[in-house]
């Protein structure tokens, strides 16, 4: 899972990359990758959120790191809670 959190930034650096130094479609396709995510990973957030608070720590840096990861956050986070640990 760690490992997929790279994909994540792929898809934000390519997103941002393809909306400054694209043209046409690929504006357009950078657009829709970069609001998409951001998107999913705010609702992400605020679905998961009870299992942030259960785990503890700052909401700010569960936030954030939903916002740059999505799930590849919160799932090990979520499995921790739900088996009696901490986050």
């Amino acid at each position: 899972m760690e490992t997929m959190k790279y994909g994540v930034w792929g898809i934000w650096i390519g997103g941002v990359a393809a909306i400054f130094f694209g043209s046409g479609w690929v504006v357009t396709a950078g657009h829709f990758a970069v609001w998409a995510t951001l998107a999913a990973h705010l609702a992400e957030f605020f679905a998961i959120r009870s299992v942030f608070e259960r785990a503890g720590g700052s909401m700010g840096t569960h936030f954030v790191q939903t916002m740059i990861y999505g799930l590849f956050y919160w799932v090990p986070i979520k499995k921790r809670v739900e088996a009696g640990g901490a986050g």
